[in-house]
């Protein structure tokens, strides 16, 4: 079980009429100097209380406009009134007070018909979601589920990286050297009318991928509307992606849920596009396999576009780690948790299909604020998203970085203030993050067919019992609202050495015998931010 830091106090006896007045509570986290002093006479309704509560906030006393929000709360359980709960908390540093209110304001929303405020609450309570998750690595073979689907390895995470057509040279073409050792390259391709197979299908990145034992995953996007795409152009495509001979991811017309795309407008006609092009290459391309790529968004509009099983192999995702909201300085999202916009993906398509994110990076320069760097920001991104894929998400498969900057580069319509750097090679934090990945078999540099009798590093849940004498090595899924700035993993009370950032490897032997495990994360100023215990039995 999760422990939060400095536990607030209990809900019921902050709300009970007989509790006495605090001013500056602390509730948990950091010491808050009490300024706002409440009145002899206090109010008998929510709304003084909540008036009170704004002019604590104005005085600059979260503690004393926590009480009076919960005081509100309790009086007249509004959406409101759980949110500005929810913002008091936030200040006082109780993050899990703070995303319980936030919880809670959503779920009113919700019920009165407002689900785009709640899920506007809900994007903004998730960096403050904390959680420790002990997880045991084994050697496992066989597959994740009974039946894989085109081109899904068994196990494991394919790695790859954007190849843009620079990145090809020579004759025969080769990939540039820092591309070569992925599983998989992609690029952009147009589909339009053409009789050269050069112009339907990328056959000079194919050459290059295939020479160094790689797939090829090709972001194919309509060049004519899409009421314009025939059954010829699909069927010519289909068959030169049969004589490239190595095996071909192909996205179709991705981020069909953003407005901004020609094939957005209508659902149907996307649908029946794509279901041709998947009997297509079905028909034509055994080594191919379909992507259908949504950006993040509410699962009920993207559904409208989904093309069916039978359709799609894989289920994709776009996704990147910024260090501004929409390029506003004043809107920082250091502390975000990009699988936050995985989660609800994961659980209702991974059922049916593997999962890819088809294009990821983070960013170490924003077009926002171009003079600062923020290569630690990107680089804990980067772990937090592919050790937590390993980790949390047994059937994401592959992961692609968009290895771009924009702030020179092609601008897509976007502001400056928009734009932002992506380089992987170009930066040594991210750089760096990234070769620790290749340190373990499960993220793989190779594209190989599935393979059921390989040993893959696979990270489970720990477990009851586990042998005595024997390595153990265990790894950490943390979420905290601010990076920790010490993880200590102890077994009897004894320091276990362990890896100062994620996935935190811990490696032990037991005795035979009961034991207890304990993880603590502490914060810079050295206070205790989560703490998780497992008792297992060593035989």
């Amino acid at each position: 079980m999760n422990v939060p830091a400095r536990p607030a106090l209990l809900l019921a006896a902050l709300l009970s009429p007989a509790a006495p007045l605090l001013t500056g509570t602390l509730l948990s986290g950091t010491a808050h100097a009490g300024t706002f002093a409440f009145p002899a006479v206090l109010p008998r309704k929510a709304d003084g209380w909540y008036a009170l509560g704004v002019q604590a906030t104005r005085a600059g006393d979260p503690g004393a406009a926590a009480r009076a929000f919960a005081q509100a709360a309790a009086l007249n359980p509004t959406a409101a009134n759980w949110r500005a709960l929810a913002d008091a908390y936030v200040a006082l540093g109780d993050y899990t007070s703070a995303t319980d209110a936030y919880t809670r304001a959503a779920a009113r929303y919700r019920a009165q018909g407002d689900g785009v405020t709640a899920r506007a609450l809900e994007y903004k309570a998730a960096p403050y979601r904390q959680t420790i998750d002990v997880r045991l690595v084994t050697a496992q073979t066989g597959s994740t589920q009974p039946r894989l689907a085109r081109l899904e390895p068994a196990r494991g995470i394919l790695l790859g990286a954007y190849a843009p057509e620079l990145s090809v040279t020579g004759v025969p073409p080769r990939l540039s050297p820092e591309r070569q050792d992925f599983a998989v390259i992609f690029r952009y391709w147009d589909l339009k009318p053409s009789r050269s197979p050069d112009v339907i299908f990328p056959h000079r990145h194919a050459q290059a991928a295939r020479t160094h034992g790689q797939a090829l995953h090709i972001a194919l996007e309509p060049a004519v509307p899409l009421r314009q795409v025939t059954d010829a152009m699909l069927s010519a495509f289909a068959k030169e992606t049969a004589k490239a001979g190595l095996p071909v991811f192909v996205r179709f017309a991705a981020e069909m849920n953003d407005p901004q795309n020609e094939w957005s407008r209508d659902p149907a006609l996307y649908r029946s596009t794509f279901q041709r092009l998947a009997r297509a290459l079905h028909q034509h391309a055994p080594n191919a396999a379909t992507v259908w790529m949504p950006m993040p968004g509410d699962l009920t509009k993207i559904g409208r576009y989904y093309p069916g099983p039978d359709a799609v192999d894989w289920a994709g995702l776009s996704l990147y780690s910024l260090p501004f909201e929409n390029g506003n300085v004043r809107a920082p999202r250091l502390n975000a948790h990009p699988l936050d916009l995985v989660d609800g993906f994961y659980a209702r398509y991974a059922p049916a299909h593997p999962i890819q994110l088809s294009e990821y990076a983070a960013s170490h320069r924003s077009g926002a604020a171009a003079s600062q760097d923020h290569s630690d920001f990107a680089a804990r991104q980067l772990r937090e998203v592919y050790w937590g894929a390993w980790i949390r998400y047994p059937r994401l498969k592959n992961i692609n970085w968009l290895d771009l900057n924009m702030l020179t580069g092609e601008a897509n319509g976007k502001s400056a203030a928009r734009r932002n750097d992506y380089r992987l090679f170009a930066s040594p934090a991210k750089w760096q993050a990234f070769q620790d990945l290749r340190t373990i078999n499960a993220f793989q540099r190779r594209f190989q067919k599935a393979c059921l009798t390989c040993t893959v590093s696979t990270a489970t849940p720990w477990p009851a019992r586990v042998p005595a004498h024997t390595d153990l090595s265990g790894v950490l899924w943390l979420q905290t609202a601010t990076p920790p700035a010490r993880v200590q993993v102890t077994v009897n009370g004894q320091d276990i050495p362990t890896a100062p950032t994620l996935p935190h490897t811990f490696r032990f032997q037991a005795t035979p015998g009961t034991h207890r495990l304990t993880v603590t994360a502490y914060s810079a100023s050295g206070q205790l931010m989560l703490r998780t215990e497992k008792t297992f039995q060593a035989q």
